[in-house]
């Protein structure tokens, strides 16, 4: 289950701005919100970019959680 206050959480700590995120997981920014909100899913290939511009040890608390904060 994915945990959006975890990925704000992380883009905050990090000082990436959704924009750029988007722009660097190669979207544009109406697509990464509906993402976040939860209007279309995220793609293996999108979770493992995520991955690399945050960290791979974040991802499975931040897509893979047991329980959404």
């Amino acid at each position: 289950m994915f945990d959006k206050k975890q990925l704000e959480a992380e883009l905050v700590l990090a000082g990436i701005t959704r924009s750029n995120f988007a722009k660097d997981l190669g979207m544009n920014t109406s697509t990464l919100y509906k993402k976040m909100n939860g209007k279309t899913e995220w793609t293996l290939s999108e979770i493992h970019r995520a991955g690399e511009i945050r960290g791979e040890d974040k991802m499975p608390r931040i897509f893979f959680a047991k329980k959404v904060s």
